[in-house]
This record gives structure tokens, C-alpha cells and sequence, in this order.
């Protein structure tokens, strides 16, 4: 379902923020069309999930899957998170994760020859295999000078493209860094940072902590973006008003409901808040989705890539657990569609609830901060 089709509305959350307080915001000299951005998330932001976001609207700046640069620039894994970035329509940023200051900088210069608007340093990521065994992302919170070190690496290879990074509050609850962090990247020159506000230790049922965010916001001039439980335009208005972010970035919550770009950038105007697309249209969107897949990577691999995207796509949504345990087993092409035109709710059968109800029934993404 496409951006300029005409969709019903609901009314504007009822959050004290005025988005005409709002400045335009910039990443270095790029403008964003909205202070909203997509996060990168591994094995999730490939290039049909990007085109489906694009198509839907509202989001600012999209990203890909974060890119180990050590592993492309040595050749040691192929740049298939990369597939297609030369061709997309910008912007388009790419995020990069290592410790080594000449992989970030050979990774920065090409991507600068694929034309990414935008490269992310990922100093957030909390999951093991980055932190412990090769402590990076989220370990690196802990050391401020190597961050700004790779920051200055990176900013050599990127040349006038913009450098930016994204790091949590701290790699434990114990060790706030996250002001120190923020200064070090200003310090080196980042453009602009992201704050997860929460800390490397803490899980996902740990609300984000907005005054750690605004804390932050205050001690840095370049723009600071707010990350971490926004799911709708209520919570994204409820960051902006809460830590005086220039802008928010939303992970988890667009895998399952990739319109809630546009939402956020209705209330930001001032506008009525379009509804979800139908059940029949999220159909048609997945069968599309699936499709896209097939097309580029072949079937059964690419039935096997969309099972991850095909559980998601009902969460909020009563009534999907068949659908979801028998998608995720699709042997191939003929057998996905089967599933749906046999188990994808039809109108009328279920009711919306809270998407927190059901997020224990899918495995996390992979970085999904």
C-alpha cells in the first residue's frame, strides 16, 4: 500500500510536545525530509524491507543492515547487506561496526564510491559475539579515546560525507558513560549521534530513560536522536518532549508495522494519524514482499529469508499464532502461498491489541537497539 493512497485517520495523540518547536534536522550539510529515521537491524533492513518503507512514507533516513568492515574490507564475508545500495534512491545510510580504526576508514571510502549519504558507527550493539569476541559495539562504551579514534578514521575515509555514531547510555547500569561518549564523538567529529537510552545490560522490558537521553542532548551542540521504545507517534512525541532530541529512530516496532513512519510524521505536521493498513492490505503487501524476495534470491532461499519478515507482520494482531507457526516452516514458494490464502486472518476475524502482547512469541532481531 503506497504513501499517496487515501487512508482513514484517527486523532492526534494527546502529548503536551509541539512539533512546530521542532527544527529541520540535519546530518552534517544533508537535510532530512523528516526527523525520522529507520534503524539498522541485521538480517531484517535489506533492500525489499527498505523499498517497502520508502513506498509507505514518512521516514527520513533509511538504513541497511550494519556492516562489518573488517569482514568486507578483508574479504573474509561477501557485501550481500549491501545488495543493491548503488541503485536505491537516496538517502541512504549504511552503518559499520569494528575496532580497528584502517578497516572503518577503507570501509568509509568505499562506501562514499556507492554514494551512501550517511555512515553510522555502531558502538551500541549489546550481543555477545560483537561485545565479547571481538570487542566491539556496545564494549567499546567503556572507552571513549578508541571511539574517537574510529570516529576520526572513519571521517578520513568518508571525506565530506557525514560521520555518525550510535552508542546506549553505557555498557552497564553501573557505568553511565554515555555524556562522555557523546562528548568524544562530538569531539572527533561526528555529525550526529544516536542514544539508545538504555544501557548494554539492560533487556528490552527495562523502559528507555529519557532523562539520561536529555542529559546528553544538553551537553553536545551536534544534534542528538533519540532511540529506544517508539512504537507510535504518542511515544516518538512523548521522546521528543521528554529528552529535546533533534530527531527519533525506530528498530523494532517497524519491522511489524513499517507505516509507523508515516504516522509519526502526521502528527509531527499537525495532521490526523492514518489508521493501519487493512488486514487485506497487509496481505497484499506480504505477498508482494514475498515475491520481491523470490525474485531476486530464488526460491526456496527466498522463501526461507521472508519467514522472519512473514511472522511479523500480524504483531498486535489476535488470532495469528497458526499463521505465524506454520509461515516460519514454508518450504518454498507454492507452500507459503498456500499458508496465507489458508491462515492469514481475513477482515473482521481478529482485533488489534497491545503489540507488547505478542513480542515473546518472536525472536528478537539482531541489534535491533
Amino acid at each position: 500500500m503506497s504513501a499517496e493512497q487515501s487512508t482513514p485517520t484517527r486523532k492526534q495523540p494527546e502529548v503536551a510536545f509541539d512539533p512546530s518547536e521542532l527544527r529541520p534536522l540535519f546530518i552534517g550539510s544533508l537535510p532530512l525530509e523528516t526527523p525520522i529515521l529507520q534503524a539498522p537491524i541485521a538480517g531484517f533492513t535489506d533492500l525489499v524491507f527498505r523499498r517497502i518503507v520508502r513506498e509507505l512514507g514518512g521516514c527520513g533516513l533509511i538504513y541497511t543492515e550494519m556492516v562489518s568492515a573488517g569482514g568486507w574490507v578483508r574479504g573474509n564475508i561477501p557485501p550481500d547487506r549491501l545488495f543493491g545500495v548503488a541503485d536505491e534512491p537516496g538517502p541512504l545510510g549504511v552503518q559499520l561496526w569494528d575496532r580497528e580504526p584502517e578497516m572503518v576508514e577503507e570501509a568509509a571510502r568505499r562506501l562514499v564510491d556507492l554514494g551512501i549519504a550517511v555512515i553510522d558507527l555502531n558502538f551500541g550493539c549489546p550481543k555477545r559475539r560483537i561485545m565479547g569476541k571481538q570487542g566491539a559495539g556496545a564494549q567499546l562504551l567503556r572507552d571513549p579515546s578508541t571511539i574517537a579514534r574510529l570516529i576520526e578514521a572513519t571521517i578520513r575515509g568518508a571525506g565530506e560525507t557525514p560521520v555518525t555514531a550510535k552508542i546506549r547510555l553505557g555498557p552497564h547500569p553501573d557505568q553511565i558513560t554515555g555524556i562522555e561518549v557523546a562528548r568524544a564523538a562530538e569531539s572527533a567529529g561526528a555529525s550526529a549521534i544516536t542514544v539508545h537510552g538504555r544501557t548494554a545490560r539492560d533487556g528490552y522490558g527495562i523502559p528507555v530513560n529519557h532523562r539520561m537521553i536529555a542529559e546528553i542532548v544538553a551537553e553536545v551542540e551536534i544534534p542528538v536522536i533519540a532511540n529506544g521504545d517508539i512504537v507510535d507517534a504518542s511515544s516518538a512525541l512523548l521522546a521528543f518532549d521528554n529528552t529535546g532530541a533533534a530527531g527519533v529512530m525506530v528498530a523494532r516496532r517497524c519491522l511489524g508495522a513499517p507505516w509507523v513512519f508515516r504516522e509519526i510524521a502526521a502528527a509531527l505536521r499537525g495532521d490526523p494519524i492514518p489508521l493501519p493498513p487493512s488486514l487485506s492490505q497487509q496481505r497484499e503487501q506480504l505477498l508482494r514482499h514475498h515475491s520481491q524476495l523470490v525474485e531476486i534470491h530464488g526460491d526456496p532461499f527466498g522463501t526461507v529469508l521472508m519467514r522472519k519478515f512473514a511472522a511479523r507482520y500480524l504483531t498486535g494482531v489476535r488470532g495469528a499464532k497458526d499463521f505465524r507457526a506454520a509461515v516460519t516452516v514454508a518450504r518454498d514458494a507454492a507452500d507459503f502461498r498456500r499458508i496465507v490464502d489458508e491462515l492469514f486472518p481475513v477482515e473482521g476475524a481478529t482485533e488489534q491489541v497491545d503489540t507488547g502482547d505478542l513480542d515473546g512469541e518472536i525472536c528478537e532481531p539482531d541489534c535491533a537497539e
